[in-house]
């Protein structure tokens, strides 16, 4: 079964501080350790890669559909923030 995240992005599109935390919480750590196996190990890249990815998802939250996880869609924003870096 496929963990529905459309409930926790309802809940960061109206600015709750709860979901941001949760947000965080959840896909913060994930998202380092996708970066770090693409950086060599880079602790400082990797770090940067995760924070930019976060805002970045944020602020283009309402394109989200929701037909892949919001980690996968999370995880293609990474991949973009690790070429810019």
């Amino acid at each position: 079964m496929q963990h529905d995240d459309r409930p926790l992005v309802a809940r960061l599109l109206i600015g709750d501080d709860n979901a941001f935390r949760s947000f965080f919480d959840e896909y913060f750590d994930r998202l380092y350790r996708f970066a770090m196996s693409r950086t060599s190990g880079r602790t400082d890249l990797a770090e940067e890669a995760a924070q930019r990815t976060l805002c970045r998802a944020l602020r283009a939250l309402q394109q989200f559909r929701g037909e892949a996880s919001l980690f996968t869609w999370l995880a293609q924003i990474c991949r973009h923030e690790l070429a810019d870096l």
